[in-house]
């Protein structure tokens, strides 16, 4: 391919025809034409001028834990950005790359005693995929602890402090077209075992509540005002319903999983059912918390 060549005469790291499935926590999706994987800021300015110059489309990609990528697979370049994975405290704040794995920053986290982000517990999220969908659970947000983003766009990079930006539920409003590259995050120092406490505590609960061992994007609804989606699905009767290879969680009704071998159109039919039967019963429309990409 004679892009992949483009990529390749610059030392950078690119794969043709991946199935996005690798990708994905919900292990569904079809090929990526091209996958992009800078190691570090350079390669991705340097990447993201080759795509600029051959005009080809691009998709940025975290950990790929709140992602619905369609059978048909996504055209153009696919731009991971796991390969940007370092962070480090400096003093109470921590500075990390967008592809930074919430897991293994909060391990150290835990290891020294650095509170703040335990809520986040047993979440497979990047950091900067985090951020994009300000990730929050058990009232807190990851918009409460963020200090300054910094983002590529037009063609370059440039940090904002959070006050400069709005933040709301499951979404932020940086500029148009913006990727997020890197956070500072407003640490406490606190005693280890604190914070393993609390840390314990946050993940014994997800585990008794969501389907932690089974493929899936995490909620795939957002919550209506007032109401959880997972309490109206599973009023009409639907927890624990399957349709083909695709399930509505027995744990937790706002979660959709695959079942095993799950195809996104069978995933994309049982969400399609949800939402009929939870309108036709409180003529309330759910939205997707989940991104939804790609050609079907």
């Amino acid at each position: 391919m004679i892009y992949k060549e483009a990529f390749l005469k610059e030392g950078l790291w690119v794969e043709a025809r991946t199935p996005l499935a690798r990708y994905t926590t919900f292990r569904v999706g079809g090929e990526a034409d091209l996958i992009f994987k800078p190691r570090n800021f350079l390669e991705l300015w340097r990447g993201l001028e080759i795509c600029q110059a051959l005009g080809l489309p691009t998709f940025f990609l975290g950990g790929g834990s709140n992602l619905l990528v369609r059978d048909g697979g996504i055209r153009g370049v696919v731009v991971s950005l796991k390969g940007l994975k370092r962070f480090s405290f400096q003093g109470e704040t921590l500075e990390a790359e967008a592809g930074a794995y919430l897991p293994e920053i909060l391990a150290l986290c835990l290891k020294e005693g650095f509170a703040g982000l335990e809520f986040l517990a047993g979440v497979p999220s990047t950091l900067g995929g985090a951020v994009v969908m300000n990730a929050g659970a058990f009232g807190q947000e990851i918009s409460d602890v963020l200090e300054e983003i910094t983002v590529f766009h037009q063609g370059g990079f440039r940090t904002y402090r959070v006050e400069d930006l709005a933040f709301s539920y499951r979404s932020w409003n940086g500029p148009s077209g913006a990727v997020v590259v890197k956070a500072k995050i407003k640490m406490k120092i606190s005693s280890p075992r604190e914070v393993q406490a609390r840390f314990k505590k946050y993940l014994d609960k997800r585990k008794r509540t969501q389907p932690l061992t089974k493929p899936s994007a995490g909620c795939f609804f957002k919550n209506p005002p007032e109401v959880a989606a997972g309490y109206l699905i599973e009023e009409v009767g639907l927890k624990g319903f399957v349709q083909g290879r695709a399930g509505v969680s027995e744990k937790h009704a706002n979660f959709i999983v695959n079942l095993g071998g799950a195809r996104a159109s069978e995933i994309l039919a049982l969400a399609e059912h949800v939402k009929e039967e939870v309108f036709k019963a409180f003529g309330i429309e759910l939205k997707e918390e989940v991104t939804i990409v790609g050609e079907s």
